[in-house]
């Protein structure tokens, strides 16, 4: 009995399949079958069903499978505790972004290798959706990601966890008509000119409102053009409003104002990070993430208790 043995039955059983588990364990079918079988000839038990369905665990695998997680769990802790007798971190750390909490990742990344300087660290910047397909394929260790359920039960791989709730939100100039409004109705987007981030999850957002004739003018990825674009009244902008509290080039500005969406499209979103949950994280991941949440929720925090409408001036968030 092997360590990577067990680790194959505790991925065929979050898995369900073999093909998913000896991709995630980064072994060829017919190596991971072979090892399965060798180890259940070893035991002399069936630890799975297989069928047309799936791999499913036998009642007798169940209950090993369980006593396998323990192991690996236990063999986790002993790395971790050694990890502890060396006084300075080591290792690679790759972590990728949106554009919204990129200032904030800059700085505490800054601070971070100057405190430990043997640290190799990479950090991108691309978009949530291209981002967890990054972190599934594991080229990325940590990404800081907008998501909601729809990608939770897409990438059963990765292991998500939420540090906010956000909303998406229309941003206006301050003397634009539609910034004395209450709430945004799908009426009110009628020719208005738009200019959207280029998200996927924002352009499924619009193509809720079906009924209307709105004006796209362009998507980009440039924030700057869209606070030149909405402080200049040329077009409005529908986004997280996260990116409105965070972004260097757009939470500085004071003249935009945020205004949610009325029911039915007054919708929440998580704003979190995002790692495989075939991998453990390294002490290196761990000591970073815990500063970032620690900066993430001190900011909002402070922006909190500095402007009561969260700083860039929300209206009147919707009771659902």
């Amino acid at each position: 009995m092997t360590i990577e043995q067990l680790k194959y039955i505790v991925a065929i059983a979050r898995s369900g399949s073999l093909k998913a588990a000896a991709a995630e364990q980064h072994v060829t079918l017919p190596a991971l079958s072979q090892a399965l079988t060798n180890l259940e000839r070893e035991l002399n038990i069936s630890l799975f069903r297989r069928s047309r369905t799936g791999t499913t665990p036998t009642e007798e695998g169940r209950k090993l499978i369980q006593h396998a997680e323990a192991v690996l769990e236990k063999l986790q802790e002993f790395s971790e505790e050694a990890e502890t007798y060396t006084e300075s971190l080591n290792g690679e750390l790759k972590i990728a972004s949106f554009p919204g909490p990129m200032e904030i990742l800059v700085e505490l990344f800054s601070n971070f290798r100057k405190l430990h300087p043997n640290i190799k660290a990479s950090l991108f910047e691309n978009t949530s959706q291209r981002i967890m397909r990054k972190v599934d394929a594991e080229a990325v260790d940590i990404g800081l990601v907008i998501y909601t359920e729809k990608e939770v039960q897409k990438y059963r791989n990765l292991v998500f966890k939420k540090l906010l709730d956000g909303h998406m939100v229309t941003a206006v100039n301050n003397k634009h008509p539609l910034a004395r409004e209450e709430l945004i109705t799908e009426e009110m987007l009628l020719k208005q000119p738009i200019v959207l981030y280029n998200d996927a999850y924002i352009q499924a957002f619009m193509r809720q409102f079906k009924s209307l004739q709105y004006d796209i003018l362009f998507t980009t990825n440039n924030v700057q053009t869209i606070r030149n674009m909405v402080e200049n009244e040329t077009a409005i902008n529908i986004g997280f409003d996260y990116a409105f509290r965070t972004d260097a080039e757009l939470s500085r500005s004071k003249d935009i104002t945020l205004l949610h969406f009325a029911p039915p499209f007054f919708q929440t979103y998580s704003f979190g990070y995002v790692y495989h949950g075939n991998n453990t994280l390294s002490r290196v991941a761990r000591t970073f993430l815990r500063e970032l949440e620690e900066t993430i929720l001190a900011k909002e925090e402070s922006h909190a208790k500095s402007d009561p409408s969260l700083y860039t001036h929300i209206k009147n968030t919707p009771v659902i």
